[in-house]
């Protein structure tokens, strides 16, 4: 049965049962890391910069697994991002945190009609200042 589960990955992993996980991938590891999240069909997913130290193809797919995961199975899902443009792709809720404070929120409509250049408006809106983090802006 897990390997069917492995299989439903798309990338292989159904074939090396045997391997040592340490000697996976970033990008394969955080599959089967997703994977194994849903075998206890949990009742909310927490997802913690589940993509910041992957190549960019490999970050693209495993944002492509979350979204079927989270889809096939219904989860509410809490996802941790800098990413700014993977935070206006994924969810129905974006909310926006600096030093510990939520400082923008928003939902529906309005979400999708968000870029990232009126992320960090809203940002330098409400803080005075330009947003500092590069990892955020160039995600």
């Amino acid at each position: 049965m897990f390997k069917e589960h492995l299989a439903t990955l798309n990338i292989g992993l159904e074939d090396r049962l045997n391997a040592k996980v340490g000697l996976l991938s970033g990008g394969e590891r955080q599959a089967l890391s997703l994977l194994m999240a849903t075998f206890t069909e949990p009742n909310i997913l927490l997802l913690d910069e589940h993509t910041a130290a992957l190549d960019p193809s490999r970050a693209e797919l495993i944002t492509n697994l979350t979204g079927e995961v989270v889809e096939q199975f219904e989860l509410t899902t809490l996802m941790v991002t800098h990413n700014m443009q993977q935070a206006l792709d994924l969810g129905n809720r974006l909310i926006m945190m600096d030093k510990g404070q939520i400082i923008f929120e928003v939902s529906g409509e309005e979400k999708q009609g968000l870029t990232i250049e009126k992320l960090l408006h809203e940002f330098q809106r409400i803080r005075g200042t330009q947003m500092e983090n590069d990892r955020a802006i160039l995600g």
